[in-house]
């Protein structure tokens, strides 16, 4: 390993979203995981941690543009802990988790302050998963951390299936001053196509097409390589560096770039969301200069359910 000090990625003014993947392995097993649509995931990518801080430190942003540490399940990361505190401390730190931690440990290993910033949502945001977490030791953790001074918050899927289901959860929620938020369902469920997307042909189409996109994230997979979309990034496709490669600048990042695999994305990036100041509209990618069909996409998915793992009774 080059033990030189490795030269700094600046992020394009218009980047929203940088992404550190610590690990794709979960402790879940969530029939709709967004990580799997497609069944491209591939996992057994890892990085060490001293080699995620070192990685980490080289990104110059901004305080508006936090680092999100996620997976999979980042806590799962067994350096967890000496990651998020090995990043500078001028970088701010966002996490997406499921919660399952120890509570204790947690408060001991990390200050609320470190994962606290301006916004208008929670620097952590805990994932509640039917038929997987426990909804009513979820919010007492949740309840817990608040008291404790973190900046906490829990979001769920609104899988159409139970969906009355929870905003019954997002009530109780909110009553006991837990900030419950819902969001989008996406994918096909009893045949119909759920999610709000820029380009409705470029998610789960039966073709195949070649196009020019231009990203505004930085996605980096468990093993360090730095990727322009979540759909290569879990299928570990076109790779366009490395964290710790010295000749990797980010040059590229926020540039028009060919792509040939138009109708594989994933509903991550090409769905209309909330930009990080919480505006409507937003999509992860652009895409232009879309061709004809030239090949059909073998991953197609007809049902999202099921795809991955069992729904719990």
């Amino acid at each position: 390993m080059i033990k030189n000090k490795l030269p700094d990625i600046v992020l394009p003014a218009e980047f929203n979203y940088i992404g550190a993947f610590l690990t794709f392995a979960c402790m879940f097993r969530c029939t709709y995981c967004i990580n799997h649509h497609g069944g491209d995931l591939k996992k057994g990518r890892w990085m060490a941690g001293k080699d995620w801080i070192r990685g980490l430190n080289r990104i110059v942003t901004r305080p508006d543009l936090p680092i999100t540490i996620q997976g999979g399940e980042p806590t799962a990361h067994k350096h967890f802990y000496d990651i998020v505190n090995g990043v500078r401390e001028e970088t701010n730190i966002d996490l997406l988790t499921n919660l399952e931690v120890n509570a204790e440990v947690f408060e001991s290993r990390l200050r609320p302050e470190r994962l606290r910033r301006d916004a208008p949502y929670a620097s952590i945001r805990v994932s509640y998963h039917e038929g997987q977490s426990n909804f009513n030791t979820l919010c007492e953790r949740v309840l817990r951390f608040i008291e404790h001074g973190y900046s906490i918050g829990i979001w769920e899927v609104g899988h159409p299936e139970y969906i009355g289901d929870v905003y019954k959860r997002q009530s109780l929620a909110e009553q006991l001053g837990i900030d419950y938020r819902v969001k989008e369902f996406l994918g096909p469920n009893e045949g119909v196509v759920y999610g709000t997307f820029k380009y409705a042909e470029a998610v789960d189409s039966t073709d195949i097409r070649r196009c020019d996109c231009k990203t505004s994230e930085l996605l980096i997979a468990p093993d360090g390589g730095i990727f322009r979309c979540h759909s290569d990034l879990y299928a570990d496709r076109s790779s366009i560096g490395h964290i710790l490669d010295p000749d990797y600048t980010g040059l590229s990042l926020g540039k028009w770039q060919p792509c040939a695999v138009y109708g594989k994305c994933n509903s991550c990036d090409i769905k209309l969301k909330y930009n990080r100041f919480q505006q409507e509209g937003h999509s992860s990618v652009e895409i232009k200069n879309i061709s004809k069909p030239y090949a059909k996409n073998e991953g197609y998915v007809k049902q999202v359910v099921n795809t991955y793992g069992k729904r719990d009774a």
